[in-house]
């Protein structure tokens, strides 16, 4: 492997939400004394989300506030009566304490896979498409944070269209004072956890769990965490 820096993705990699966000919605506004069924929350998400694609394609615009107005986008889609900024904005806590209100998962592997590496010498690093809040969130909850150096987000990267630019790359490699080939990425998305590193000289370990990229040859493919140790 030679790798001196180990950087790796969130979702579908460390750890993964057992419920959809439609259920937690559900839940959500249910708790709200809003009552929808999970298909009209569906339905509405697509709506908002339009609007949301259209306005907020950057990622580095997304905020806590753009959020609140995406809550108010979709409760005005589900025709939701009352105070909607102020409802709006009470969804808003709920997503910003999304993973303890899903039940998220480490995945069982996580942290003898973290453990090995570390005692290996090798610095770890998280790379996400998610916002900064709620990846700092998710490793404090599951006990992990300490494992990793730096923690990088497409805002904070100046990356808009995250794992996609170019510029998340760059940032890491500047964040960590690390040459491209020192580095390896892991991920479970072939297109961008694989293929766009790979523009900036960073190679990448493919999480496969669900056995979906099994015609992949042109990268290191494991079914778990614990075989990037075949690659050490």
């Amino acid at each position: 492997m030679g790798a001196k820096v180990v950087l790796f993705d969130m979702d579908g990699t460390l750890v993964h939400i057992p419920i959809s966000i439609a259920q937690f919605l559900f839940n959500v506004y249910h708790e709200l004394g809003l009552h929808f069924t999970i298909d009209q929350i569906s339905l509405a998400r697509e709506k908002a989300n339009k609007w949301w694609n259209e306005g907020y394609s950057d990622r580095t615009l997304w905020t806590r506030q753009a959020f609140i107005k995406s809550n108010h986008r979709i409760l005005q889609a589900l025709g939701a009566k009352g105070d909607l900024q102020s409802l709006s904005e009470r969804v808003q806590f709920h997503w910003d304490n999304l993973p303890e209100e899903t039940g998220e998962e480490l995945y069982p592997e996580v942290i003898t896979v973290l453990k090995g590496l570390r005692d290996r010498g090798i610095t770890l690093g998280v790379l996400s498409g998610r916002i900064l809040p709620l990846s700092l969130r998710s490793l404090e909850m599951h006990g992990i944070a300490e494992y990793f150096r730096h923690v990088i987000s497409p805002e904070m990267a100046g990356a808009p269209k995250a794992k996609r630019s170019p510029e998340m790359w760059r940032f890491a490699l500047k964040k960590f004072g690390a040459r491209p080939s020192e580095v390896f990425h892991v991920d479970d998305d072939y297109e961008v956890g694989v293929v766009c590193p790979r523009r900036v000289g960073i190679r990448s370990v493919l999480v496969d769990r669900k056995g979906v990229y099994t015609h992949i040859k042109d990268c290191t493919v494991v079914h778990d965490l614990t075989g990037i140790f075949d690659f050490l």
